[in-house]
């Protein structure tokens, strides 16, 4: 009876271990924010425009801008599976993955191997939250432009993100 006793307890320790094993491996983005679709509903670029002429040449200053899009349709889906889709409406434009970093940041990197991507999409993206809805991406190496996204169908929280351009 001991023997039965004894061989039971060290099966339920190893499934219970091989269980625990299946878990770990399991997406730990599984509860992450950056979950679902998001609609681009604003991006902000510096320029280098005229300034003034010296006589000899112009001279150019950096001035930041900004595009508001509503309705864009420029979307991006992020799945629990660490993958994500580029789209605009619903054609598929690109594809790669994404990681959790902390709470409230976020990378993805695009596929790069697939045919029609370009330079463009080879930098790192780098994703800070707001809010539960809001969010802002910026391209590493590229510190002049950054897109803000939100939750489709919702209004953005605006009151706490500090713009570069001031409505």
């Amino acid at each position: 009876m001991k023997k039965l006793l004894l061989l039971t307890v060290l099966t339920l320790s190893f499934w219970s271990c091989e269980n625990d094993q299946v878990n770990d491996s399991e997406p730990t983005n599984a509860n992450a924010k950056v979950l679902g679709e998001w609609e681009l509903y604003r991006d902000e670029n510096l320029e280098s425009i005229i300034d003034q002429w010296t006589g000899t040449e112009w001279t150019y200053v950096d001035q930041w801008f900004q595009n508001t899009r509503e309705n864009s349709q420029i979307i991006l889906e992020f799945k629990e599976d660490g993958t994500f889709v580029d789209r605009y409406a619903d054609v598929p434009i690109a594809a790669g993955i994404w990681e959790k970093i902390d709470d409230t940041h976020f990378y993805f990197d695009y596929n790069t191997d697939d045919i029609n991507i370009n330079d463009t999409f080879a930098n790192r993206r780098h994703i800070t939250f707001y809010c539960d809805n809001t969010y802002s991406i910026e391209i590493e190496g590229n510190d002049r432009v950054i897109y803000y996204y939100r939750i489709i169908g919702t209004t953005e929280c605006s009151e706490l993100i500090n713009y570069n351009v001031n409505d």
